[in-house]
């Protein structure tokens, strides 16, 4: 037996929200039950301030981060943007 929940919540943030589900390719409403039943499993509420990334983009990211660090894999830097358009297109 399912039931209507019925909260109030700002327009644009609730916009937001339906565009990152979409994105995901799942419906808001999946995102907010989902969302109640780790509330009840697990008794906590956690509120985080930055993104978390996926465990893909922090692999790239650190390996990114390595080539900077050794100094691999850099292009320029360039002093005009007619320089970077150059190496863009070579």
């Amino acid at each position: 037996m399912q039931t209507m929940l019925s909260i109030k919540i700002d327009k644009r943030l609730k916009e937001k929200a339906h565009e990152v589900a979409h994105t995901l390719g799942v419906s808001l409403n999946a995102v907010i039950n989902q969302n109640i039943k780790q509330f009840i499993n697990e008794r906590q509420v956690t509120f985080i301030d930055e993104p978390v990334l996926n465990k893909k983009t922090q692999k790239l990211l650190a390996k990114l981060s390595k080539d900077a660090r050794e100094g691999r894999n850099m292009i320029g830097p360039f002093y005009t943007a007619e320089d970077m358009i150059k190496s863009l297109n070579s």
